[in-house]
């Protein structure tokens, strides 16, 4: 996951603010006591998203009391004291999810970046290693989704006119198998399926329009970029196919979280649907315009929350 799943903290009321921080330091919490204090470096939006929709489709009552920040003593945070099954899958998904990105990025990645990554390694094994005891199914799903991304990739060609649908699937496809995971009941797991394809959809495809001008500009892959034939002179003269392939992007974005949306709201979130809707009809569409109007000069997103 890629941290673009976000609020919009402007437009929240304190309350619901002080909920979705609550949420955030808990997640944060649970991953230094399951995984280890440098775990809770991996925290970011989109596992905090996971675990409202989850606490928000359990008939369990919520409650939080106040704690201190183990970053920052000084500093009050909330905790949620009930839910922890939820903190707990959604823990585990983050190292899950982390020792598979790392290794894809090792792949991706030469010189001192590739170094970096590998010194990494054993720390992301073993946090691996932690989570897969609880959720074994989970890490096959995610190493069957690198597996298949991979392939995806290698036979990726912009002669085929499917080429971008093809390689939306497999994150659609894992984000779906995640979503369903977060409600036992038969009739949300329907819908969460859905949601989650068209979910995950939006990220791959947001994660390729952010980084487009980088992925170009370092010979990495990029579907947009293969799509469009993009070069580095196409970035910094910010060319008409640059420009072709931004909007291209921008469109299926839309389209895949306007279905995702239709899914969302068959959904009985109870007292998060506030907070949730700001994440999915403001927070969202504010990630997806920095994404579109990021000038080509300016660095990667920062994905951890500040």
């Amino acid at each position: 996951m890629f941290g673009y799943v976000r609020i919009c903290k402007p437009q929240m009321k304190i309350c619901e603010y002080d909920t979705y921080q609550s949420v955030y330091c808990t997640l944060c919490r649970h991953l230094g006591k399951q995984l280890g204090l440098p775990a809770r470096l991996l925290l970011n939006y989109d596992y905090t998203f996971m675990t409202m929709i989850m606490i928000a489709l359990s008939d369990k009552p919520s409650a939080f009391m106040r704690g201190r920040c183990a970053f920052n003593p000084l500093k009050r945070c909330g905790n949620c004291t009930t839910h922890h099954e939820a903190f707990e899958y959604t823990s585990a998904l983050t190292a899950i999810m982390f020792y598979y990105k790392l290794r894809d990025n090792i792949q991706d990645t030469s010189g001192i970046r590739r170094l970096l990554w590998r010194l990494l390694t054993p720390y992301a094994a073993h946090v691996r290693r932690r989570a897969m005891k609880r959720f074994p199914d989970e890490d096959a799903l995610v190493d069957e989704y690198i597996r298949r991304q991979t392939q995806a990739e290698q036979c990726a060609s912009p002669d085929n006119e499917g080429m971008i649908d093809a390689l939306c699937q497999p994150t659609a496809d894992v984000i779906s198998a995640f979503a369903v995971r977060l409600s036992h009941k038969p009739e949300d797991q329907t819908v969460l399926r859905y949601f989650g394809y068209f979910l995950g959809r939006w990220i791959y495809m947001i994660d390729a329009l952010d980084d487009l001008d980088r992925d170009v500009t370092d010979g990495a892959f990029n579907p947009l970029a293969l799509r469009f034939g993009l070069t580095a002179q196409d970035i910094t003269d910010r060319s008409e196919r640059r420009e072709e392939a931004r909007a291209f992007g921008n469109d299926s974005l839309n389209l895949s979280v306007a279905e995702a949306v239709k899914y969302y709201e068959l959904l009985d979130f109870g007292a998060f649907k506030p907070i949730l809707d700001n994440i999915m009809y403001l927070g969202i569409s504010e990630a997806q315009k920095a994404a579109l109007h990021k000038p080509p000069a300016e660095s990667r997103k920062q994905n951890h929350a500040k």
